[in-house]
């Protein structure tokens, strides 16, 4: 369960500012960190592609890019937490989804721009962090119909 939504959120959820692709630069060199980054360009060569049960030529020419960093690296993953941080309410993002589950915590936001929306995935599991950010002009609607595949 938790990898199919590791791979729906990251499919569906797409890229990084270039402001937030610098914030989390340095720790995606960092050892013991998976770092992952799809451009825009490369989404619109997914023309025609399938993942698993999910078709996502429909939204992958409105993505704007993808950046996922994972960690099991506990230095790693305590820095993600201090620069993932300011992903709260308190900011302007609305929380979609919270889930606490024996010692994992996963939420998702979503943050509502111009010219794009923003989605946040973090999930923390102690020691290992994995945070997924994707913008694009995609809706909430369309998000959650590729969910619902």
């Amino acid at each position: 369960m938790k990898t199919r939504l590791f791979i729906i959120v990251s499919v569906m959820l797409a890229a990084l500012s270039v402001n937030a692709q610098n914030r989390f630069e340095k720790i995606a060199e960092m050892e013991g960190v998976t770092s992952v980054y799809v451009s825009p360009k490369m989404f619109n060569m997914m023309n025609g592609s399938n993942t698993g049960d999910i078709n996502i030529d429909k939204v992958a020419k409105k993505l704007t890019g993808l950046q996922i960093l994972s960690s099991e690296n506990q230095e790693a993953s305590d820095l993600l937490r201090k620069e993932t941080a300011f992903i709260n309410t308190k900011n302007g993002y609305e929380e979609l989804l919270r889930v606490k589950d024996s010692g994992e915590r996963v939420f998702i936001y979503t943050k509502e721009n111009k010219d794009a929306n923003e989605y946040v995935l973090l999930v923390d599991e102690g020691k290992e962090f994995t945070v997924i950010i994707l913008e694009g002009k995609l809706t909430v609607d369309e998000v959650r119909g590729i969910v619902n595949q």
